[in-house]
């Protein structure tokens, strides 16, 4: 693994993962950057030299993933906006992902983990936890979690993760605590995020100087990610008749994920929650 790099100077670098429409709470969080003089680089699903033996649907569906990515980039975070394809199940993808900002020289402040997949979740009737394949499971393991492991490895690797640097995933309520609406399987892979950023928070510290935090956000079914959760409207609903201050918006989950990628604070290890105060609730489950 290289040694730790210094930043080049400054205005701040990020890397934010997981952007796929302007309903991403990934694009939230790369438009708060934007407003706070950070500099953002995009990574997000679509075509790489790895992919030569997908079948021609497959391929036509990553292309419009990458155009509808490129497209969201362009209009939220702004036309100078770094826009690169990464498959983050792919170890050789993410590796090429780590070189072209090697070779781009583009040193990174920070890095935003926003990427999750759960097959179970798909079609009219989503599976307990007891029906998915140990497929399902490894693969939704890896996309959620593992891939944080993935990035960082790669970014240090290449030497383009800075000395002191912050990296931020994105979490849910569902990882600590049983929810009404379908989180089985994606509910298990937060959990190990959650582990993983703990591990990392520690190892990456005394290593790098590297702070490593996830937050937890509101039930939120505007995103495509959430819609596709059955159940989670209402949840949405029930938790901003019920939360202290209400369903906590994308902007706030923004601006506390840009105050964690901001140097100068000790905040490390901590998992926190941007939810208005649905946490606190002794029935927060029931609700959540």
């Amino acid at each position: 693994m290289s040694a730790p790099v210094r930043s080049t100077g400054g205005a701040r670098r990020c890397l934010v993962t997981g952007i796929s429409d302007e309903s991403s709470l990934a694009t939230a969080i790369a438009r708060d950057l934007v407003g706070d003089g950070v500099q953002v680089v995009c990574s997000g699903l679509g075509p790489t030299r790895h992919h030569a033996d997908l079948s021609e649907r497959a391929r036509d569906y990553l292309s419009s993933q990458f155009e509808s990515f490129c497209k969201t980039v362009e209009r939220s975070v702004g036309e100078d906006a770094v826009a690169l394809a990464c498959d983050v199940t792919l170890e050789d993808s993410v590796r090429d992902l780590a070189k072209e900002l090697a070779d781009r020289g583009l040193v990174l402040d920070g890095l935003v983990h926003s990427v999750a997949r759960d097959r179970t979740l798909g079609g009219e009737r989503p599976q307990p936890l007891l029906e998915v394949s140990r497929d399902d499971f490894l693969d939704c393991m890896d996309v959620s979690a593992y891939s944080l492991i993935r990035l960082v490895r790669a970014l240090l690797e290449e030497g383009v993760l800075a000395q002191g640097a912050s990296v931020v995933s994105l979490s849910y309520l569902g990882a600590e605590r049983i929810v009404p609406h379908p989180y089985h399987n994606v509910g298990v892979a937060k959990a190990a995020l959650e582990r993983i950023t703990v591990g990392l928070a520690h190892e990456l510290g005394r290593s790098h100087g590297i702070r490593v935090n996830a937050v937890r956000f509101s039930p939120y079914a505007a995103t495509r990610a959430g819609g596709a959760i059955p159940g989670l409207t209402e949840a949405e609903q029930a938790c901003g008749a019920a939360a202290a201050l209400g369903n906590a918006q994308p902007e706030d989950l923004a601006r506390e994920v840009s105050h964690l990628l901001r140097p100068g604070h000790g905040i490390t290890g901590e998992v926190r929650n941007v939810d208005g105060g649905l946490r606190i609730l002794a029935n927060a489950g029931a609700l959540g």
